[in-house]
This record gives structure tokens, sequence and C-alpha cells, in this order.
């Protein structure tokens, strides 16, 4: 991947990235497998270590090239060990490990080294929408879908419809790709569900608008089972004020700032009247959880 993003385009919702340090830095190495990608002694200052879960780190990394730009993110490691001793601030190098469905690193060097930190408050700006909490109305944005028609949210009233936010470009399997194959997942579980609603919308909305045009997200849907004429719809728009003001509402945050990027997820239920009724904030969220909750929203008596 390389400019995600003309600079600055998205900089309203993220002023969360970029370490000191690692611009003169490439990888040394890649290998490839049947099965398996490794990238071989990547450079990056750790941001944070996640207390709640030991095998968890967040890294501000060099760029991996013809894979992934340079980004923060979290990754995973298979062993605890592997973070003994590691404090935030520290320039690491590691190989980073990638399969179809998961991702890890391994070993994990301290290089001795200082890097940046960057906290969410550093370079905050305000936001383009308000925040919005279950219960409250989306507003009905405009966008447009995988067949180039303009839609807005109010074209699905009436049914109960799941949104969730990616961008094409991103590779981590756990992430991203995630979505869209929990997305086809979900569509099929509903389809054999006997008390499964008749109508449903599954939204799967861009937040590259520079990048993922209406043909772009067609095509790379289609290799997660993306077809015409299912109640799942790839939406983009041309203006990055809708991107802005619709992750506001439900704290989607995304942008590049300092040349990394970053980015969190978000996947929502509106009832079938666009009010919110549920916010998953992360990757970690069950098929039939979603399942459940489309299912609950149709029943919703507010609805009638």
């Amino acid at each position: 991947m390389k400019a995600i993003l003309p600079p600055l385009r998205l900089l309203p919702l993220l002023l969360l990235a970029a370490a000191t340090g690692l611009s003169a830095i490439s990888c040394t190495g890649e290998k490839s497998g049947a099965d398996e990608q490794v990238f071989q002694e990547i450079r990056g200052v750790v941001q944070r270590l996640d207390e709640a879960d030991p095998l968890r780190v967040i890294i501000d990394h060099e760029e991996m090239p013809g894979y992934m730009d340079a980004m923060i993110m979290p990754f995973r490691v298979k062993d605890a060990a592997e973070l003994e001793g590691i404090e935030p601030g520290a320039v690491i190098t590691f190989d980073y490990h990638v399969r179809e469905r998961e991702s890890w690193i391994d070993h994990v060097t301290d290089t001795g080294e200082k890097g940046e930190i960057k906290n969410p408050g550093d370079a905050s700006v305000p936001p383009a929408a308000p925040l919005l909490k279950e219960g409250d109305q989306l507003p009905d944005y405009e966008f447009v879908d995988e067949t180039g028609a303009d839609v807005k949210l109010s074209d699905y009233r009436g049914r109960p419809v799941a949104l969730t936010f990616v961008f094409s470009r991103c590779p981590v399997p756990e992430y991203c790709p995630a979505m869209m194959r929990n997305f086809k997942t979900v569509l099929d579980a509903l389809a054999a569900d006997p008390e499964a609603p008749e109508d449903f919308q599954l939204l799967t909305i861009s937040f590259d608008t520079w990048n993922d045009t209406p043909e772009v997200m067609k095509t790379w849907a289609a290799a997660y089972g993306h077809e015409a004429g299912q109640p799942w719809s790839l939406l983009t728009s041309d203006s990055c004020c809708t991107i802005n003001e619709i992750g506001a509402n439900v704290g989607l945050k995304f942008g590049e700032v300092k040349g990394s990027y970053q980015h969190n997820l978000r996947t929502v239920i509106l009832d079938g009247e666009g009010r919110i009724r549920r916010v998953f904030t992360d990757e970690t969220w069950k098929v039939e959880e979603l399942v459940a909750e489309i299912k609950a929203a149709a029943l919703d008596p507010k609805n009638t």
C-alpha cells in the first residue's frame, strides 16, 4: 500500500500517529511459504502494552514493502515471554508472520534505542460531528454503492441494518479482511435461519474515499463472496465530509500523520427507524452476536 490518502485528507478524525526515528529504516527481508509470509526484522516503536491482554502490543512500525504502509497498530505474540522487559517507547525489531486468517510477531528484540510515544490527546481536534449513543438517530448520510448508484441510509428504513467500516488496502487478516469474511458468514447464517427477518441490510462502508471507488469495492468484495442481488451493499463517497461525520458519530477514527496510518473499527446495528441499537467497538464480535442483534432489531416493538 502506497500513499493511502492525500496528506491531511482525513486528519480531522485521527491525529494519533507516527513515531520518529524510522524514516531511514527498511525491512531486511521477507520469506514466503505455501501458506505464510514472514517479514523479518521490522523496526518499530512500542506505543502501549495491553494490561488486559499480555499477548497484545501496540507498535508504530515502519513500512513493509509490498504489503503494508507504516502504521500504528496492535500486534499479537503467541508467547507473552516475547514482551518481557519491553517498555513503551522502546525501539524494537520483530518478525511478522501472516497467514490467511491470523498474524503474529516473534523474535521481538529491544534495540536499546528510544522513540516517541504518541498519545490520543497530543494533537486532538474537534470532531466532525457529535458522538452518538445507543438509541440516538443516525443522520441520513448519502453514499454511492458498488454499482455506482446514489443511496441514502433512509433507503433502508423498515429493516434492521448492520454497517461496518473498512478500507480495501488493509491487509491484516484480523481486521478489515475479517470484517468482510464475517459479513459473508452473517449473510449465510441469516439465509439458513428460519427465524431470520425477511428484510435486513448489511452495509460495508469504506473510509478510504481516495482509493475505494465503487469498482474497487466491488472487485475487492467479490473475493469474499459478495454477489449482486445480496442484501449486502458496499458504500463509498466522493465527499470526505460524509465519512468524517458518520465516523465521528460512532467513534470511528482513522487517518495519516507524519507517514504513519492508524484506524480503529466499528460495527453498528440500526433498527428499522435508523436508530443506533448497538455499537461493537473492535474486531472481536462474533457472527452469532451480530445475527442475534439483527433478529432482535427486527422484532423491536418500537419499529411497529
